[in-house]
């Protein structure tokens, strides 16, 4: 091997890396002479050693001779076909403007062709053509992988460094990596009610605190090596953690990173935010050969995360595939069951404790569902959630009401239901067309607001507290009555029912049940009931199953229930049967 390296003195600019496979005198004189500071050069004479000096150095650009003697394949094509030389460019130097060779050259990749014997400008000139044209390359190269917003890779990245690791995986059985997959809850609420702006900053926030507990500085790192972080798009992030032997080390990490991403506020311009996020784990023992198995796998166990309550981890299993089959099953039948009929309610009398007056009823919905038969609420409102169908699924069970409540009192309205009460959702009530949206409907039905009540769960009031407030007593103001559902349950405070302008409260079934059985449960129902009265709001018992707690309830002076004791939900023409077959007062028992 005949070599020699050139080393320019200090510049603003650094020098670009050249290395030169050739041995043609006049190109290796007319090479030296040609170069100036701005060139860092290196002559390697023979074709393997030059193959071996670009594995290692991965210089900016090469210079190669394509006729010089190499074993096997040309040397340009051996050059072309290395990996770890792909964004090299390569410049074809000929002793001579031989036609035939400059078809060859270019057929085996080279960029650029330079001739022999070259004038020293020339060459300076092509070689800051190639240095603009590799920076040129490179910067492209990059922004292809990273997210604009954050700075972390984006999805071709993380696709990338996956294939790296799979590839890894079925070379050396003993490495393990994991991926763990993060999405922020209600992160749309954050967008809808303070702006994308706003967004946008808490997921630079995002960014930074991911970098910083997790070994990898940049998440397109141009080594690869470590942890990995990705943003795929909206709040969802992913995390490659490298090396994770075992699932316990990888649930380790993502109980760490669920901490780190919870534990304090997001600040966001004037805003404080406060938000969680649900994560899904996935290890590479479940045998994967393909990337994009594995983000499907850890996109599923984060779901099942959400279905768990939010702001959890969720290792995946097996199992979990055929809950999101079904799931995405049932929106997919969900989208096209609207206005179809299959969607209908069903309701439950409210009755009088005192004289068995009906009072009102409660809305429920059903689902006739084309294969699966009927769905009660639990198999579909969350996906209905999820896949943002609940407004106008809502809004149709709204009407649909309505026009039962109004055909009633226009048919028997001595007899009639005084008022209908439905259930809001967490996203409907997110809504910042709330109010409109709901006296709209109620004034096409011809119904007034005060024939309306609107149940809502605290769950639901506590996470969606931007403006609530404001649109819960715009709808008191027009005459909706608003109900606090399933009070007495586990989380149940006081406050709730002082915050918010209600008219009533359901006292929830667990409650109910309790009282009936144990005496310190009794009293708790009494305060509960006590507390209503100095309160000025209505409350109503849920569940009534058994004489003894009817009659326990009649005994506290509770003023309302409802439940199976006295009657099931039933579909409105039900409904009017059963109350015209009943006496309309009278003291109510079993």
């Amino acid at each position: 091997m005949n070599a020699d390296t050139r080393s320019p003195g200090r510049d603003a600019t650094p020098p670009l890396r050249v290395l030169a496979i050739a041995a043609h005198p006049a190109i290796v004189d007319g090479l030296r002479q040609g170069v100036d500071a701005r060139v860092a050069l290196t002559v390697v004479t023979e074709a393997r050693p030059g193959l071996a000096c670009a594995r290692i150095e991965t210089p900016d650009v090469i210079l190669v001779e394509p006729g010089m003697p190499a074993p096997g394949r040309p040397l340009l094509q051996q050059l072309r076909d290395e990996p770890s030389l792909a964004a090299v460019p390569i410049v074809a130097v000929l002793p001579g403007a031989d036609r035939e060779d400059l078809v060859r050259a270019v057929t085996l990749g080279a960029a650029e062709v330079l001739w022999a014997p070259f004038a020293p400008e020339d060459v300076a000139l092509r070689l800051e053509a190639a240095r603009v044209r590799h920076n040129a390359l490179e910067s492209l190269a990059r922004a292809a992988l990273v997210d604009p917003l954050t700075g972390l890779g984006n999805r071709a990245y993380l696709t990338g460094r996956l294939d790296e690791a799979v590839a890894r995986l079925q070379r050396d059985p003993a490495y393990g990596f994991a991926l763990v997959f993060i999405d922020f809850d209600r992160f749309k609420a954050i967008n809808d009610t303070l702006g994308h702006e706003v967004g946008d900053l808490m997921l630079v926030e995002v960014a930074d605190r991911l970098r910083d507990m997790l070994r990898a500085p940049d998440g397109a790192s141009k080594d690869g090596q470590g942890d990995s972080i990705a943003r795929l798009g909206g709040d969802e992030f992913v995390v490659m953690l490298d090396g994770v032997v075992d699932e316990a080390r990888a649930m380790v990490t993502a109980e760490r990173i669920l901490k780190r991403l919870s534990q304090s506020p997001y600040r966001a311009g004037d805003h404080t935010l406060h938000v969680s996020a649900s994560l899904g784990v996935v290890h590479s023992r479940g045998g994967y050969t393909q990337a994009d198995a594995m983000v499907r796998d850890a996109d599923i166990a984060m779901y099942e995360a959400k279905a768990r309550g939010k702001a959890c981890v969720v290792l995946f299993e097996p199992h979990m595939g055929e809950a999101l089959t079904l799931r995405v099953s049932t929106e997919a039948a969900l989208r096209g069951s609207v206005g179809t009929g299959q969607l209908f309610l069903v309701y439950q009398p409210i009755l009088s404790l005192d004289d068995s007056r009906l009072e009102g009823v409660e809305a429920f919905a059903r689902w006739q569902h084309p294969e699966r038969g009927l769905l009660a609420p639990a198999d579909f409102i969350r996906v209905a959630e999820e896949a943002r169908l609940m407004l106008g699924l809502g809004e149709e069970l709204l009407r649909l009401g309505c026009e039962d409540f109004t055909t009633w009192q226009r048919e028997d309205a001595a007899n009639a239901p005084r008022y209908l009460s439905i259930n809001l959702s967490r996203v409907q009530i997110a809504d910042r067309m709330l109010v409109s949206r709901m006296l709209k409907i109620v004034r096409d039905c011809g119904m007034r607001p005060d024939q309306l009540q609107l149940e809502v769960t605290e769950s639901h009031l506590l996470t969606n507290t931007h403006g609530l407030a404001d649109r819960l007593m715009m709808l008191r103001d027009a005459g909706v009555r608003l109900a606090l559902d399933n009070f007495g349950s586990v989380g149940s405070s006081l406050a709730s029912l002082q915050a918010y302008p209600l008219s009533a409260f359901k006292i929830d079934r667990v409650l109910v049940a309790a009282a009936g059985d144990r005496m310190a449960y009794a009293a708790m129902l009494h305060a509960v009931l006590t507390m209503a009265d100095n309160l000025g709001l209505h409350a109503v018992a849920e569940g009534i199953e058994t004489d003894e707690q009817l009659t326990l309830l009649q005994s506290l002076g509770c003023p309302s229930g409802q439940g199976y004791l006295m009657a099931r939900p039933m579909p409105a023409a039900a409904l009017r049967a059963w109350w015209q077959g009943r006496p309309a007062r009278g003291m109510l028992c079993a």
